[in-house]
This record gives structure tokens, C-alpha cells and sequence, in this order.
């Protein structure tokens, strides 16, 4: 088992904070006025954080990767967008690159005099985030992903290399490691083996505001059953396949369900495409980018949301699943999801990157109006830790870094 967190408080006074590639300086100047993000149904992270830095009075400089260079300070608060070099690095120069940033991050937290550095997932390599302990800044790394997909892990040198270098990372560095799923945890212990350094779970935070906004599901009767996804439109996410589950089904029940995508990326033209050469426009609707007003339209006309993402990402938990259950839908995934285990029973789950599977068990749920019911029912159970801020990343830090209750 991992070891248990120290009972004696760190109390750091110089907080140093590398998020992902958000920006942070927008979160900031919502924050600062205690007022969220009109674009965002979540807190993010980095207000989190700034709120724990606020509240125990300690200075924070927050770095992140953001494409957009930028500098701020703002009373105790710096933050600076550091972009890395080469965003479409490949191979060698994509560990070089990283190992490059590391360098710069501890160039800026030694500068900073920092007491302890709180590492999102994919500001640099794991095993890299020891450098900060070497300085004497105690190391707290987040993980917002998984280490590899769930059930796909990789078995290549270079993977088997790099975790070889976290397991020793993760044995002796961390203050804690924070986890945003079991998944994450697990993964770290299978690494690291038992004598891993703690880890601790915290979870996504919403705004219930938002989601009060959206009235209970449709009845199981009403018909076409509209399935919505929302998220980034690639390939990775499953969008592709939703088109090939829209076919089969369409061949097996003709009219009985309709699917929405909202969401932009690189693969948005490629799933249009893909929707008309299958004949199934008006069947599968591609919306593009879409407001929250909108998406409140479309929750309130949809049964169940989709998250069918595929085995060449790595999910942490999957933030729109967790979305679906504060919006009273039940959830359609498969376990590369690790926001699965966290959502039964208001989910059922296909096998992952295999779209007859979801077929099976969405056409199983249209005639199940029983088991509709009850995983509408069993929503606002799974939805309370995301509503619940003794589970967020400020009241955990102060857990971890004040010894509070």
C-alpha cells in the first residue's frame, strides 16, 4: 500500500503551480473579481489553487503552457504562459523538449524561492519533477491524466524506459501524488509497486448553477432517443465512431435514434464528411462549437450523453462524463473512461474502440425503459463528489500542506 501523508503541516509560504496548457491569466482575472468563467461549467483548476494560496496567505506563481506568451502580477499572484518549444514534436525531440521545459520551470522556481511545486500532468516527464526535490522544493505532481489507457498499456523501450525512471520517481520524490480518478492511483501503484509515496484522490468541481438549469431527462418514451456528445471532435474521442454506431443502428431500428455532436477540432469536416457518405444527415447532427445556452437546449432534448473515446488517448477521468450525471443523464463510455467506475450505476459501457458493442447495449436501454429510469434515479448519487468542495483541490492541499481537517 502507498505510504500515508506526514501529519506534519508544510505550511508553504511560496507556492509554485504549473498548469496545462489554459489559459490561466483569463482564469485569473475571472477569479479575482469572484466571478466564474461564462465559458466553463467547471472551476478550474488554477482557481483552485489560487483560492488555497489566497486563504492560507501564501505568495503563488503559476506558470502554464498556453500557446499565447503572456506575463502578470497581480499582488501575490504571478503568472506567467510559457510556451513550450516545437508543439508538434515527435520522437527524440518531444522528450528532449520536455526535459528542456522542466529546466525551465526550475529556472523559475528556484527564482521564486518556492517552498513547494504543485506539477499538473504534462507540464514535463514524472521521473523530470525530481529535479525541483534535488533544489530542496518539495514536489506535489497532479495527475489530471493516466499513466496509459486503460487496458492498452504501452510495452515499447522507450515507454518501458520512461517508466522505469517514474517508478523510482514515484518510490522516493513526491510529498504526495494527487489523483483525479482511481484509475490515475492505481496505474501509480502498479508502477511503483508498494512502496509508492501516498496518494491522494481529489475530484473535478461544477457549478451546480448551470446544471439546475437544465431540466429532467426526457421521458424514455419520447421519441427519436437522442444520444449527445460534447467535447473535442478528433478521432481519439470516438466521434468517428459514433458515425459507424448511427449506421448499425439505423440498419436495426430504423428512426429510433438521433445523435447530436457539439464541439470543435481537427477531425470536425472528416465526421460531417463521414455523416453524409453513411446517409445519415439529420440522423447524426455535427453542430460545431456550441454556447451553454445552446447546450442547455440540447441536454434538455437528449436521453444519455456519450463518451466513447478510444484507446489512443489518455483519459484522466473524462470531465463530460461527470458532466452527463450533473445534467441527469445517464452516461454511455467504456473503461479507457476512467470516470466510469466513478458514474455506476448511471452508466452502461461498450467495449472499447468496438462500436457494435455500444450498439448492443444502447439497443438494449431504448427497449429497457425499467433500467432508463433507474439510471436516471441513480444520477445525483454518483454526481455529489464533483458538487462536494471538501473533494476539490483547495480544501485537499490544505489537508496535505496545513494538516486541516
Amino acid at each position: 500500500m502507498p505510504q500515508t501523508p506526514s501529519n506534519t503541516a508544510l505550511s508553504p509560504k511560496r507556492i509554485f503551480y504549473v498548469a496545462g496548457p489554459g489559459d490561466a491569466i483569463h482564469a485569473h482575472k475571472h477569479w479575482v473579481q469572484g466571478i466564474h468563467d461564462p465559458t466553463e461549467v467547471s472551476i478550474t483548476f488554477s482557481s483552485q489553487i489560487e483560492q488555497y494560496a489566497k486563504d492560507v496567505g501564501a505568495a503563488i506563481n503559476i506558470v502554464c503552457y498556453h500557446k499565447r506568451a503572456d506575463y502578470l502580477e497581480d499582488g501575490p499572484v504571478t503568472i506567467e504562459h510559457l510556451p513550450k518549444l516545437w508543439p508538434t514534436a515527435k520522437g527524440p525531440a518531444f522528450h528532449l523538449r520536455e526535459l528542456i521545459y522542466g529546466l525551465k520551470l526550475l529556472r523559475r522556481a528556484i527564482k521564486f524561492r518556492a517552498d513547494v511545486a504543485i506539477l499538473d500532468s504534462g507540464c514535463t516527464h514524472y521521473f523530470w519533477q525530481a529535479i525541483f526535490a534535488l533544489a530542496g522544493i518539495k514536489v506535489v505532481p497532479v495527475l489530471h491524466n493516466a499513466l496509459w489507457p486503460e487496458g492498452f498499456r504501452p510495452r515499447g523501450i522507450v515507454a518501458r524506459l520512461i517508466h522505469g525512471l517514474d517508478r523510482i520517481f514515484w518510490r522516493h520524490t513526491p510529498l504526495a501524488t494527487l489523483c483525479v480518478s482511481p484509475t490515475c492511483s492505481r496505474q501509480v501503484e502498479e508502477l511503483a509497486g508498494p512502496d509508492c509515496r501516498p496518494l491522494l484522490q481529489i475530484r473535478a468541481q461544477f457549478l451546480p448553477e448551470f446544471f439546475e438549469r437544465i431540466p429532467p431527462a426526457p421521458p424514455h418514451g419520447r421519441k427519436p432517443f437522442q444520444i449527445m456528445f460534447i467535447g473535442r471532435v478528433v478521432e481519439a474521442k470516438g466521434v468517428l465512431d459514433i458515425v459507424k454506431m448511427a449506421r448499425l443502428i439505423e440498419n436495426q431500428a430504423p428512426g429510433r435514434v438521433r445523435w447530436v455532436i457539439c464541439g470543435t477540432g481537427a477531425d470536425l469536416e472528416q465526421t460531417k464528411s463521414a455523416i453524409s457518405e453513411a446517409n445519415l444527415d439529420g440522423i447524426v447532427v455535427a453542430n460545431g462549437w456550441t454556447s451553454l445556452d445552446d447546450l442547455v437546449e440540447i441536454y434538455t432534448e437528449s436521453h444519455c450523453s456519450i463518451v466513447p473515446t478510444r484507446s489512443n488517448f489518455v483519459e484522466g477521468l473524462a470531465m463530460t462524463a461527470a458532466e452527463a450525471v450533473l445534467a441527469g443523464r445517464p452516461l454511455i463510455s467504456n473503461s479507457v473512461v476512467p470516470a466510469l467506475e466513478l458514474l455506476q450505476p448511471a452508466a452502461i459501457a461498450g467495449r472499447t474502440n468496438d462500436p457494435n458493442t455500444y450498439v448492443t447495449e444502447i439497443l438494449k436501454l431504448i427497449d429497457d425503459p425499467e433500467k432508463y429510469e433507474a439510471m436516471i434515479a441513480a444520477c445525483p448519487k454518483v454526481a455529489e463528489p464533483f458538487v462536494d468542495r471538501r473533494n476539490g483541490l483547495t480544501q485537499v492541499l490544505k489537508k496535505l500542506l496545513h494538516g486541516e481537517p
